[in-house]
């Protein structure tokens, strides 16, 4: 019998994920804000991450080539190998999560100031 294909992503957590990367370039652990909208409701970047980590669709080229370009000087070999291999929601969410889960780290290592 054949597989029953996966659910496709929402269109308002696809367009919320796309903004959660473009807002990523300017977040920091010391001002989190930048709540991104779904309905009614403002959510974190990472909230909007776990709303979309089940998802295989391929992300759009404009989120991908984003996300990777926030890749670029990211220590994490793997994490690039992965997005390059599998460009979707599920594996971008890993990256999001890697990078803001280093960038907390690096903040917590210089003391809680921006570097």
């Amino acid at each position: 019998m054949a597989e029953q294909p996966a659910k496709p992503i929402p269109p308002d957590f696809a367009e919320a994920f796309a903004y959660a990367v473009l807002v990523y370039g300017i977040w920091t652990p010391q001002e989190p804000g930048r709540l991104i909208q779904i309905g009614s409701r403002y959510y974190t970047i990472v909230e909007v991450c776990r709303f979309v980590d089940q998802f295989t669709d391929r992300l759009p080229e404009r989120v991908y080539l984003k996300l990777r370009s926030y890749l670029y000087d990211y220590p994490d070999a793997k994490l690039k190998a992965d997005l390059a291999a599998d460009p979707s929601y599920a594996t971008a969410v890993r990256c999001l999560r890697g990078m803001i889960e280093r960038r907390n780290e690096d903040y917590k290592q210089r003391g809680g100031k921006e570097g």
